[in-house]
């Protein structure tokens, strides 16, 4: 896989002008974005069809978390609108997992269009071990990412959502095989929302399959710059 290819832009504005305008910045050479429930929410049907147009492909970042039958009917829109990869999360249980990935397999074979691959996100990069604690999870951070990590490749997941922390950690108890996807990637360690963070160029070293890039790219002046410096660094 190229470089480029593991870099996702993600996609946090309200706004379809301003969506449009950094996506006219940095794809090309990005072919993937992250959309979210921000952009998501207030546009989705005019951002579909443009990402469309600019024959960029989209990671639906929504984490679906809910019953199985809710779940499983939630995802047939995504046959027809790009989308790549979508989330879940592990937290809804193997039951649920397993019927999302029922559904996608049977839609696959009636439709013949490629299943998206469906991403598990195990713990919130947010979440610290107090976090964790103040929701009376037992253990560690790093053991409840595996206990749901091994959830999610039982039940059908195609890859993993996880921090920066956890790449080494995955690697090392499940193979090659998972891909790893990774948010809360940082040129820059800052004080934000993000505990569990990276750079670019660790992740990568690591063995994660995809990096996404968010603020440490999309609030530079000079964008196109900023991600020549962040490919150039891996």
């Amino acid at each position: 896989m190229k470089k480029l290819d593991k870099l996702i832009l993600s996609i946090d504005e309200n706004d379809i002008k301003d969506i449009e305008a950094l996506v006219n910045d940095l794809c090309p050479p990005m072919k993937l974005v992250k959309i979210g429930p921000i952009s998501f929410l207030n546009n989705h049907k005019v951002l579909f069809d443009y990402l469309k147009s600019k024959h960029v492909s989209i990671m639906l970042d929504l984490k679906f978390y809910d019953i199985p039958n809710t779940m499983m009917n939630s995802i047939d829109f995504m046959f027809y609108n790009n989308i790549k990869i979508f989330t879940v999360h592990a937290l809804a249980g193997e039951h649920s997992l397993l019927k999302v990935k029922e559904r996608l397999d049977k839609l696959e074979q009636e439709t013949s269009i490629k299943s998206p691959e469906m991403f598990s996100v195990s713990i919130l990069t947010s979440f610290s071990q107090h976090d964790i604690e103040k929701l009376n999870f037992k253990g560690s951070v790093s053991d409840n990412v595996l206990n749901l990590t091994e959830i999610s490749i039982k039940s059908g997941a195609d890859g993993i959502v996880c921090s920066g922390e956890e790449i080494s950690l995955l690697r090392q108890n499940f193979g090659d095989e998972v891909k790893l996807l990774v948010p809360g990637v940082r040129f820059d360690k800052k004080d934000d929302d993000q505990k569990r963070v990276i750079s670019p160029k660790d992740a990568i070293d690591s063995g994660a399959s995809y990096i996404v890039l968010g603020r440490t790219l999309t609030n530079s002046k000079n964008k196109k710059q900023r991600l020549d410096d962040i490919v150039t660094s891996l």
